[in-house]
């Protein structure tokens, strides 16, 4: 399969707002737990019909600590869903699409130099300025 991850970045850039804007419509109609089971059922079956059509496995054999991992990412998710259904209720999809990726940066920033170990340098330091900058100045004028 083609990968080039400027393409990927780029569609995934530009589903995310129609995907925000779509769940918006969707939840100011059904509530989050409805929407987020029929989302889920309707994955599954586009995931189900391609591994049937590629003839893959099922369900893959997966060891105990990759099992972990996969049931810890499932209650992230989860949470994630529900939170993210909770803001578009409640506010401006611009505005909430516009500072997610603003915060989710400096807070990956954070956790990359903590956790991971990844150095801090000035660069970074400035990123993280501007970051922080232009999030205030985007939800001043929302």
């Amino acid at each position: 399969m083609y990968y080039n991850f400027y393409v990927f970045l780029i569609i995934l850039a530009t589903i995310s707002p129609f995907a925000a804007y779509n769940r918006t419509t969707i939840l100011s109609k059904i509530d989050i737990y409805d929407e987020v089971t029929i989302m889920s059922i309707s994955l599954l079956v586009i995931y189900l019909l391609i591994k049937i059509v590629s003839k893959k496995d099922m369900i893959p054999k997966i060891d105990n600590s990759t099992m972990k991992y996969l049931i810890v990412n499932s209650i992230l998710a989860s949470i994630s869903l529900y939170l993210g259904g909770m803001i578009l209720i409640k506010e401006n999809t611009f505005k909430f699409k516009s500072l997610q990726k603003g915060v989710y940066l400096i807070i990956l920033v954070m956790v990359s130099c903590c956790i991971y170990e990844q150095k801090f340098n000035y660069k970074i330091f400035i990123g993280v300025i501007l970051l922080i900058i232009g999030s205030y100045l985007i939800d001043q004028n929302i």
